[in-house]
This record gives C-alpha cells, sequence and structure tokens, in this order.
C-alpha cells in the first residue's frame, strides 16, 4: 500500500483531526497545515478539522489558524504535524494527546516520532508533499487550498532557486494552478514591501558584517524595528537579505524577539547548516534553518560555529 493511501486511510478513520506545524511558522508551515486542512474539509465535509498554531502577520494572506482553548480537545483526535522535524519545536505540547499522531515532513529525521511518519527529503517543502498526497489520492483541490500550498511551495524553494526541485515539484504546481487561483495576486502580496521596510533593508544591508571566512551576519534590534514602525512577527521578512552578496558562502540573521530572546535564521549557497541550527536548539533544510538563542553573546558563537563549519569544509 502506498504511503498516499495510508495516509487517506487515516484520515477516513476519525472524525475529528488537528493538524499542527512547527514555532516561528514561515510559508511552509502555513502551506503545509492550511492546504491539508482546507483539502481534508472539502474532502469530507463531514469532519471537524482545526489548524492550532501562533499567527504571523506578514503571512495573514496566506491563511489563519483556528484559536486553541484547551487541551481536552485533542481527545479522540487524529493529530497530524507537518513541516516540523522534532518533536521540540511544535507549536502546541499537546500534540501526544491525541488518539493517532501522524508525521509528515521532509526535514532529515533526526528525531523520528509518531504513529506513522511520512518524512523525505527529496521534496521541496511538506507542502508540495500535500499537494502530492491531494493528487495521488484525486482529492478535490479548491483555489483556496491550492494558493496556500502553492505559497508553501515558492516560499520554501525559494521560488524554485534552491536545491531539490523535481520534475514533480513542477506537475504538483500545475494541478494546483489548473485551479485557477490567480498566481499573479499571491506573488504581489508575497513581496510587496512598504517603504519603511525597504528603507529597513537598507539599514540592515549597510549595517551587515562579513568574516574573513565568508560568513555574512546582520542583527535587527529594538530600537531599529521601533525606529522603522516594525511588528515582532515581520521579522522573518529579512532571512535571505543577503543572498546576493557576493563573497559570502553562509549567511545568518538575527532578529530580537517580543520576548527578549533572538530568532536566528541560517542560509547558505550549498554549505549544510541544519546541523549549526540543531546545535542551539532549531532545525531545518541543509541550506535554510532557524533556532532561537537567549543573547547576543551566544549569536556571536554562532557566527564563530558558522566560520568553523567552512574551515572544515574547505
Amino acid at each position: 500500500m502506498t504511503i498516499y493511501k495510508q495516509i487517506k486511510e487515516i484520515i477516513e478513520k476519525y472524525d475529528k483531526i488537528i493538524i499542527l506545524r512547527h514555532i516561528v511558522p514561515d510559508g511552509d508551515a502555513y502551506g503545509s497545515q492550511l492546504g491539508l486542512k482546507e483539502l481534508i474539509k472539502t474532502n469530507y465535509p463531514n469532519k471537524q478539522v482545526y489548524a492550532f498554531g501562533e499567527e504571523i502577520g506578514y503571512l495573514k494572506h496566506a491563511g489563519t489558524p483556528d484559536v486553541f482553548t484547551n487541551e481536552a480537545i485533542f481527545k479522540d483526535a487524529l493529530v497530524i504535524v507537518t513541516d516540523c522535524g522534532n518533536v521540540e519545536r511544535i507549536d502546541n505540547q499537546n500534540y501526544d494527546k491525541g488518539a493517532f499522531l501522524l508525521k509528515i515532513d521532509h526535514h532529515p529525521d533526526a528525531t523520528p516520532y509518531g504513529d506513522l511518519s511520512w518524512v523525505d527529503v527529496n521534496y521541496t517543502s511538506a507542502s508540495e508533499m500535500v499537494g502530492d498526497l491531494a493528487v495521488n489520492n484525486n482529492w478535490e483541490i479548491t483555489p483556496v487550498a491550492a494558493r496556500v500550498i502553492y505559497h508553501g511551495i515558492c516560499t520554501d524553494s525559494g521560488r524554485f532557486l534552491f536545491g531539490g526541485i523535481t520534475p514533480r515539484t513542477f506537475e504538483v504546481c500545475a494541478r494546483l494552478i489548473e485551479t485557477g487561483f490567480d498566481v499573479f495576486e499571491m506573488y504581489k502580496t508575497m513581496y510587496k514591501r512598504s517603504f519603511p521596510v525597504l528603507a529597513l533593508q537598507s539599514e540592515l544591508i549597510a549595517s551587515a558584517k562579513v568574516t574573513d571566512h565568508k560568513v555574512g551576519y546582520i542583527i535587527l534590534q529594538y530600537e531599529l524595528m521601533k525606529k522603522y514602525n516594525l511588528s515582532y512577527d515581520e521579522n522573518g521578512k529579512f532571512s535571505n537579505l543577503l543572498k546576493d552578496l557576493e563573497g559570502i558562502d553562509i549567511w545568518i540573521t538575527f532578529s530580537i524577539r517580543e520576548d527578549g530572546k533572538w530568532r536566528v535564521e541560517f542560509r547558505s549557497n550549498g554549505i549544510a547548516v541544519n546541523e549549526l541550527a540543531v546545535k542551539w536548539g532549531g532545525g531545518g533544510h541543509k541550506m535554510a534553518a532557524g533556532a532561537i538563542i537567549n543573547n547576543l553573546d551566544e549569536a556571536m558563537q554562532i557566527v564563530e560555529d558558522a566560520n568553523q563549519i567552512i574551515i572544515d569544509n574547505e
């Protein structure tokens, strides 16, 4: 039996389904979670389907998670976790209180979990996996589902620039586009920036540092956010700010969070950075990963760790 058929049968078995994803969500977390919710609601309209997790303002155009009330809702539920490699980063720690736990993920399976685990690093994104699941099960795909899934694929693949792109990627995307959602509108919404954000980007680029070992990094402090009236949940917009800078192999973005901790975004031009993210309590892909740290002293340690990674790869 194929994994697509297995998952379909599990979904059909449960009347209540709760879909979770990782903390500090990105486009793929939203795309895989909210896309799967829409697919299940469309094809199994009598089921109760919930998607819980932190709402991020700059991703509001992709959809809105449900409001979590209490853990009792997990009783007798099928719990599906998308786009999350390890349990510590699941954005609701009641994930294990359901009747069955299903993992759908494209990150390296460093910490296996779940009663059934579909992990495949050969997909660009968990969103592509969800789209492929729909295609292989001949599910109806609404324009709403197609848009959010396509958005997840697009963001996690860097607009199809990162590694992992296969013919299947475009076959899934073609099927999504066939639903008739407005691709042009989606791209406009994704990449439109206000003047203050563009001005902030200029300051961040001007303040960027590059080490002797080709590690670039920027630090987004509270004072700069206040100057440009930037909300905390918009910090994720700057992770690829240095991607076109010549002469760097790894670039890191450190952004202050509302709780005083720091969001760390790791990116590279081919060197693996996901193990570095795991070392600091995070995770992610080979060339795109993230973590949360306590202070800027730890940030400087991370820069030194990145320097060492490049030295080891020389």
